[in-house]
């Protein structure tokens, strides 16, 4: 298999969410470090982040940037989807610590095995509902 590239993983995604009702925009940002690659707007009108990555091994290459980008926004609907061979595993911002310190070791929100069912992935991003701190 060629190596993949955040890129070719872009195209994928756009493509499986193409059938749906879905507006995914590409963000290309380097004035601000960090910044998710995806605005993704859902079904029901609600925006998610997406931050795509590539994994070689088990290591998923998360700047500090990008970490602290999530956590910081870890009561958002805010995402890390890392794929790795022929599965996408999704996680949730509030994961990303534990993803840049051991990558795919951590147990992802949800994970999606070729043919990826690009539904179910959406699905699981729209029905998640961040835990508010009280």
């Amino acid at each position: 298999m060629p190596n993949q590239t955040e890129s070719s993983f872009w195209k994928q995604v756009k493509t499986g969410l193409s059938n749906t009702d879905v507006v995914c925009t590409r963000i290309e940002n380097s004035s601000t470090p960090g910044v998710p690659d995806l605005l993704l707007l859902d079904r029901q009108k609600n925006f998610h982040l997406l931050e795509l990555k590539v994994a070689k091994g088990n290591k998923v290459l998360l700047s500090p940037h990008q970490v602290s980008f999530a956590t910081r926004h870890r009561g958002a609907n805010s995402w890390i989807a890392v794929k790795k061979d022929d599965t996408v595993y999704l996680y949730r911002s509030d994961q990303a610590i534990e993803v840049f310190e051991d990558g795919l070791r951590t147990v992802a929100h949800g994970s999606f095995t070729k043919p990826i069912n690009w539904a179910e992935l959406l699905t699981t991003i729209e029905t998640y509902r961040v835990p508010r701190e009280s």
